[in-house]
């Protein structure tokens, strides 16, 4: 299987992304690319954990070329257990993994990174008197971290979990990572609603996502099919130019104060976005000149 992660870069450096994986080789794709992105990004990435799960990884990353070793050496990698992070006051307790969330955010920044990145899963089954816990926890983390420069992919084995708590997963995750493909993710509620058991809030919060993707769905068609020649070409650009520009800013902004020994490698990182927007220039540059030989109507 393919796995699309550099669509996870349209987001932005904030997202809230729930990963039903099918194989544990997807998996270990997925994570690896997802971390690779992050150091490429000048974030700092979380990785959380068992200590075979964290070797595995580390094996991983080392296979698909990436210097995971010197990059946990200068604090870009960091490997933490469930009860360093989820379990810090010895039980898991929503509202401190929020605050860790929080201050790991606040440290990345800190340290000069650009943002957070951190991916985990459960360790096994959720007993069904923690799993109110485990969805109060996802669904504000939304409201906490939604705003700060954070990317969270949480994993989960689609296969081995409940149908039940795969659509309360669904429900607190704003998007979702679905073979490959981040995804918009229609089903998701507000905190307020999750937590409220609401009835007719959930049925007003669906009958308002059902408008605003219709509404999507309908200016998306309007743009294919009658948008004039110059609004495609102004579409094409902007899509061209969005992923490289924010990841050639961030690049940019890390050299700037960079003093350590991963300043060559981010530099070849931003010359790599260079070259990608250099040609997304050309093409429209391309695509204008044909214009001006053959005017519309």
């Amino acid at each position: 299987m393919q796995v699309a992660t550099d669509r996870l870069s349209a987001l932005g450096g904030a997202g809230h992304l729930c990963f039903p994986y099918e194989s544990e080789e997807e998996k270990r794709e997925t994570v690896v690319r997802f971390v690779r992105d992050g150091l490429l990004r000048h974030e700092r990435c979380l990785y959380i954990g068992s200590p075979a799960d964290q070797a595995a990884l580390l094996a991983a990353l080392g296979a698909a070329g990436v210097p995971a070793a010197r990059a946990q050496e200068r604090g870009a990698l960091v490997f933490a257990t469930q009860a360093e992070t989820y379990r810090r006051a010895g039980r898991f307790d929503p509202d401190d993994a929020l605050t860790v969330m929080e201050e790991l955010t606040d440290r990345a920044l800190a340290d000069g990174y650009a943002g957070l990145r951190g991916t985990g899963e459960a360790s096994g089954p959720v007993p069904d008197d923690l799993w109110r816990d485990a969805v109060r926890y996802e669904a504000l983390l939304n409201e906490r971290l939604g705003r700060r420069p954070f990317l969270a992919l949480c994993r989960f084995p689609i296969g081995e979990t409940r149908a039940d708590r795969v659509r309360d997963v669904l429900r607190t995750h704003p998007h979702a990572l679905v073979r490959g493909e981040v995804c918009a993710n229609p089903f998701y509620e507000r905190a307020e609603v999750v937590l409220s058991d609401d009835s007719q809030a959930r049925l007003d919060w669906q009958l308002h996502q059902l408008r605003t993707y219709n509404r999507a769905r309908r200016r998306l068609e309007t743009l294919s099919e009658a948008a004039a020649p110059t609004e495609r070409l102004l579409t094409e650009l902007a899509d061209e130019l969005s992923e490289p520009l924010f990841a050639l800013k961030r690049e940019v902004h890390a050299l700037a104060s960079a003093t350590d020994a991963a300043s060559e490698e981010r530099f070849a990182a931003a010359q790599r976005e260079l070259r990608r927007l250099s040609a997304a220039i050309e093409r429209a540059r391309v695509l204008a000149r044909a214009r001006h030989r053959k005017p519309d109507g």
